[in-house]
């Protein structure tokens, strides 16, 4: 499969709500590197530390809604560049979030080892802020 088609599958499966569909296709030891300035933001390591800090959060405490819609893919080898938008509405404030991102996904074989996230953290944490 080639590296676009594994990130699409991703973002198929996130949209679906399929969240063992997204984390199959993690490598066990993925770096995640999620965007410094976000409640959660900084590098995890593993499948498990990024279910428990990255994915369960998101419905679970600050989303309601929440969708990562992606615009674009840019293929570059092994490298997967995913444009988009996130979105949803903050659980405890009520406010909207509307921010674009960028994900950086790198590929081996069958499986993603290392997900880069950039976008808007201002954006993310206001909308948060009660």
């Amino acid at each position: 499969m080639a590296p676009v088609d594994l990130v699409k599958r991703s973002y198929a499966a996130f949209r679906r709500g399929d969240l063992d569909g997204v984390l199959a296709d993690l490598h066990p030891d993925i770096e995640w590197h999620q965007a410094q300035g976000l409640p959660h933001g900084g590098l995890h390591r593993g499948i498990d530390d990024v279910r428990r800090n990255i994915f369960e959060p998101l419905d679970a405490s600050w989303w309601e809604g929440f969708t990562a819609d992606p615009d674009e893919f840019l293929e570059a080898g092994d490298q997967v560049v995913v444009l988009g938008r996130y979105r949803g509405i903050a659980k405890e404030s009520r406010k909207q979030l509307d921010v674009p991102f960028v994900h950086i996904w790198t590929v081996a074989g069958d499986k993603a080892v290392r997900f880069r996230q950039f976008l808007d953290t201002a954006g993310w944490v206001e909308a948060l802020r009660i």
